[in-house]
C-alpha cells in the first residue's frame, strides 16, 4: 500500500540554470545620438570621463584610421543611409504564414510586420546592428526596449534571410523578435557600445539604456580617456617617461598576456555577470562566470558547439599555454589579421617552415586542402551564415570520431569518407601513436568510464594543463558520485587557480550539507569574486548565526554579492530561477513562487521554472494550481516524462489512484531506464487491485535495480496478497540474501515458510 507520497525535489527536476549571455557579434557604426554618461554620480568606468574617439584621433590619427571602418567601428549604427545595407525598395520577404515588407517613409527605414496570430504593425528601424555577413535591425518596441528582429540581411548573398528558418515562435514566446531573447539591452548592448548601462528597472519592466559613444570605440579597450587627455595637456607630460603617459590608459603596445585577455575576454566569452560595474583593468573572474568547454556548448572533446565565442577555446590551446596572445594574430585596431592567410604566412610567422610542407600536410600546396586553418581551426557557422573558427588550435583526431562520434577536421572536407578512413590515413602518415591531450580523457569521462577518473585528477592538478582544462575536469569529476570524487574536488578547492576553485566549489552541490559547509568556509573570504560566489551559492540554505564568529562577517558579504549577481541577471527567466531556488534556500516560499511566476511571464514554455512552481505550491498545499502546473508543462512539451511522474505523485498523495496509475504508465513509456517510475506505477495498480500489472512493473523495476530491497519486498506483498507464497518466498529469499542480517526480512521469510507447510 502507498503511504502519503509528497513531491520532492528528488522527484522533480530542480535545476541551476547559469545565466549565460549570448552576444551577435556583428557590427555597424556610428557615434552620433550618443549619451554622455561620464558625470554620473556612480559612474562605473574609473573616476573619470569617457572623451570619445574624436579626441583620441587628434594625436592617434594612424590608429583611428585603422579602426574606421572596422567591425568594432561598425558595432552599431543609426539607421541611415549610410549604415544600412538592407534592400527597403518595398520589399517583401515571406517565412511560412508570416509576411515582412522593408520599405522607406520620407527618408525613415520601415518595415511591416504580419504575422499569423498578431495584428499587423509597422515599426521604424532605429539601429542597424551589424555589418558582415549580416545585418540586423533594432525596432523600439516601447519601455526603452529595443529588439533586434530575426528577419537579416544577408551581405554576402544580397538577400533577406530568417535567424531561425526551421522555427516559428509565438508571440509570448522568449525567442520570438520581441522577446528577451532579442533584446538588445540585454543581450547585446554592452558589447556594442562604449562605457554602456543598460539601467533596467524591474518593477517597470523597463531599460533606460545610455551610454558614451554608440559603437564600440577607442575607450571600449583602453578605458576612459580623460585622466591621460587632462595629463597630455599639462606641463608635466612634457619631460614625462613613456611609463607614465601610459599609465592613465589600458591596453597599450606592451601588454601582458593576462591584461589583454582580460580586456577582449569580457566581450568575446560566452559568461554570465556576477556584477554590473566592470572596470578596465579588473580581474575577469571578478565580474564574469565564463562557461567552460564541456556539453552542451561545446562537443565533450572541447570543440565548439554553441555560439562560444574565443575565450573557452583559446584558454585549452597550446598557443595560449605558450604565451601567444590575441594580437599576435589579429591588428587590434583594424581587427584584420596581421598576415595573409595565403601559403600559411600568417602562421609561419612563429612555426618552422617545415610545417608548411607536403611532407606534413599531405595535401597539394597553396590549396585550401594545405591551409593550416583547415585543419587545425574547424569552424561553425552560427547566425545562418556567419562562419567562425575554433581557436583551440587542435590536431585532427578521425579515430575519436570513430570512437565517440565527435567531428575532426578530416571529414570536414572529405564528407563522403567514412572517420575509419580517415584515422587510417592519419595513422600512414603519422604512425599509430597519437599526441597526448586531454580530450581523450575528456571522452572516455563523458562515456562514464570509471578509469577516466585518475585521469580526470591528473589533469587537475597538473600546473602546466591550461587552467581551462583544469577546471574543465574538475567538473566532470563532479559527475562521479564516489567517496574518491569528494576527496578530489577538496583537493581541488584549494587549486592556486580561481577558475579551477571556483568549479570544485560548484561541483560540491550533491555532496551531503555538513561537509559542504566545513570545506566552503574558508572560500567565502577567497580573493577572487567568483570563487566567493560559488561557494556562498552552495550555502544559501545557511543563515549567519550557522557560522562561527570568525567566518560570519565573510558569509554575510558573499551572501550580499550574491544577492547582487542575481539582481544584475533578473531580466532573464533563469536568473528569475535562481532567484526562485535562493528564497527557498532561505526559508521564503512566497517570494521564491513570485520569482518563478515571474519567470514564466518572461517565457511560458521555460519548463525549469514551472516544474519548480508546481513543487514548491505542492510542499505549500496548494496542489490545485500545482497539478495545473504540470498539466501546461504536459501540453507544450508531451514527451518530458518528468511532467507526467510528478503528476503521477501528486495524484498518488491525494489517493487519485486511479489517474495516478494512468501517469505513472505514460512516465513509465517516456523513461524506460528510471526504475523508480515503475516502482510507483506497481505500488498504484496493486493499490487499485491490478495484480498482473503490478506484478510486471515491479519485475521492470528489479531487472534496472537487482539490488534495491525496496522493489523485491513490494513485490512479496503483492504475492501475499495473491496467495501466491511460492513466489513470495522466491523474492524473500533473495532480499534474505541481500540484507542477512535484517531481522523483519527474516521474521518475513519465517511466515511465508509457515503458509508453505
Amino acid at each position: 500500500m502507498i503511504s502519503k507520497v509528497k513531491l520532492s525535489a528528488g522527484f522533480f527536476i530542480t535545476v541551476i540554470l547559469s545565466v549565460l549571455i549570448s552576444f551577435f557579434l556583428f557590427y555597424s557604426c556610428s557615434q552620433q545620438k550618443s549619451t554622455d554618461i561620464s558625470d554620473a554620480e556612480e559612474p562605473i568606468a574609473r573616476s573619470h570621463k569617457f572623451v570619445g574617439d574624436q579626441t583620441c584621433q587628434s594625436c592617434h590619427a594612424g590608429e583611428w584610421e585603422q579602426w574606421k571602418g572596422s567591425h568594432h567601428d561598425y558595432a552599431i549604427g543609426e539607421a541611415d543611409d549610410e549604415h544600412v545595407r538592407g534592400d527597403f525598395d518595398d520589399v517583401i520577404f515571406e517565412e511560412g504564414q508570416n509576411r515582412y515588407r522593408f520599405f522607406r517613409d520620407d527618408g525613415r527605414y520601415m518595415v511591416e510586420i504580419d504575422e499569423e496570430g498578431r495584428d499587423s504593425e509597422i515599426q521604424e528601424i532605429e539601429f542597424t546592428f551589424g555589418w558582415e555577413p549580416l545585418q540586423q535591425y533594432l525596432v523600439d518596441i516601447g519601455r526603452g526596449k529595443y529588439q533586434a528582429l530575426h528577419i537579416a540581411w544577408d551581405t554576402e548573398e544580397n538577400r533577406w534571410f530568417s535567424l531561425h528558418p526551421d522555427e516559428e515562435f509565438e508571440a509570448d514566446d522568449w525567442m520570438h523578435w520581441s522577446g528577451g531573447a532579442m533584446n538588445w539591452n540585454n543581450m547585446c548592448a554592452d558589447c556594442h557600445s562604449t562605457n554602456l548601462q543598460q539601467n533596467y528597472i524591474a518593477e517597470a519592466d523597463s531599460f533606460h539604456t545610455e551610454w558614451s559613444v554608440l559603437n564600440v570605440s577607442c575607450e571600449a579597450c583602453h578605458g576612459p580617456g580623460g585622466d591621460h587627455v587632462a595629463f597630455m595637456n599639462s606641463p608635466e607630460s612634457e619631460e614625462a617617461s613613456r611609463e607614465r603617459i601610459g599609465e592613465d590608459i589600458d591596453l597599450g603596445r606592451f601588454t601582458s598576456q593576462l591584461d589583454e585577455i582580460n580586456t577582449c575576454a569580457p566581450c568575446h566569452s560566452h559568461r554570465s555577470k556576477l556584477t554590473d560595474n566592470y572596470i578596465h583593468g579588473d580581474n575577469y573572474l571578478d565580474h564574469f562566470l565564463p562557461t567552460l568547454p564541456h556539453p552542451d556548448n561545446y562537443y565533450a572533446d572541447g570543440q565548439i558547439l554553441e555560439e562560444v565565442f574565443v575565450y573557452g577555446s583559446f584558454l585549452q590551446s597550446k598557443m595560449y599555454t605558450e604565451g601567444v596572445q590575441c594580437t599576435d594574430c589579429h591588428n587590434p585596431h583594424s581587427l584584420q589579421l596581421r598576415q595573409p592567410l595565403t601559403d600559411n604566412q600568417l602562421c609561419m610567422t612563429c612555426h618552422e617552415p617545415e610545417y608548411n610542407s607536403p611532407e606534413h600536410h599531405f595535401h597539394q600546396v597553396n590549396t585550401e586542402a594545405s591551409q593550416c586553418i583547415n585543419c587545425h581551426m574547424t569552424g561553425r557557422t552560427y547566425m545562418g551564415n556567419d562562419y567562425r573558427r575554433d581557436h583551440s588550435f587542435r590536431v585532427p583526431r578521425p579515430d575519436q570520431t570513430e570512437r565517440f562520434g565527435v567531428p575532426n577536421a578530416c571529414n570536414d572536407c572529405h564528407a563522403d569518407r567514412s572517420a575509419e578512413w580517415a584515422a587510417q590515413a592519419v595513422e600512414e602518415w603519422y604512425g599509430e601513436d597519437r599526441p597526448d591531450h586531454y580530450s581523450e580523457t575528456f571522452l572516455r569521462a563523458n562515456e562514464g568510464e570509471r578509469g577516466a577518473q585518475t585521469d580526470l585528477r591528473e589533469l587537475i592538478f597538473d600546473i602546466g594543463q591550461p587552467e581551462m582544462i583544469r577546471a574543465t575536469a574538475v567538473w566532470y569529476i563532479g559527475r562521479f558520485p564516489e567517496t574518491s570524487s569528494s576527496d578530489i574536488l577538496a583537493d581541488a578547492l584549494e587549486s592556486d587557480s580561481p577558475m579551477v576553485r571556483a568549479t570544485a566549489a560548484r561541483a560540491m552541490e550533491n555532496i551531503s550539507a555538513d561537509i559542504r559547509k566545513s570545506r566552503l568556509e574558508n572560500l567565502l573570504s577567497d580573493s577572487v569574486l567568483v570563487v566567493r560566489n560559488a561557494a556562498v551559492q552552495q550555502l544559501t540554505e545557511y543563515a549567519v548565526h550557522d557560522f562561527e564568529a570568525e567566518t560570519r562577517e565573510h558569509f554575510q558579504n558573499a551572501l550580499e554579492e550574491y544577492r547582487t549577481n542575481l539582481d544584475v541577471n533578473q531580466y532573464f527567466p533563469q536568473g528569475q530561477m535562481n532567484k526562485g531556488l535562493f528564497f527557498e534556500q532561505q526559508g521564503q516560499p512566497d517570494l521564491a513562487i513570485e520569482a518563478y511566476q515571474t519567470a514564466l511571464e518572461r517565457d511560458p514554455y521555460f519548463t525549469p521554472a514551472r516544474i519548480n512552481l508546481a513543487y514548491l505550491q505542492n510542499r505549500t498545499g496548494d496542489n490545485e494550481n500545482a497539478e495545473e502546473q504540470l498539466r501546461i508543462v504536459i501540453d507544450q512539451e508531451p514527451e518530458y516524462g518528468d511532467a507526467y511522474y510528478s503528476l503521477a505523485l501528486l495524484l498518488a498523495e491525494e489517493n487519485r489512484m486511479r489517474e495516478a496509475a494512468e501517469f505513472f504508465e505514460q512516465a513509465a513509456e517516456y523513461m524506460p531506464e528510471r526504475s523508480r517510475v515503475f516502482y510507483n506505477l506497481a505500488i498504484a495498480h496493486q493499490t487499485i487491485g491490478n495484480p498482473q500489472p503490478a506484478e510486471e512493473a515491479y519485475l521492470r523495476a528489479i531487472n534496472l535495480e537487482p539490488q534495491n530491497g525496496d522493489y523485491r519486498y513490494g513485490l512479496v506483498t503483492l504475492y501475499m496478497q495473491q496467495e501466491e507464497f511460492e513466489n513470495a518466498y522466491e523474492q524473500a529469499r533473495i532480499l534474505n540474501e541481500l540484507n542477512p542480517n535484517n531481522p523483519q526480512i527474516q521474521q518475513l521469510l519465517g511466515m511465508i515458510e509457515q503458509r508453505l507447510n
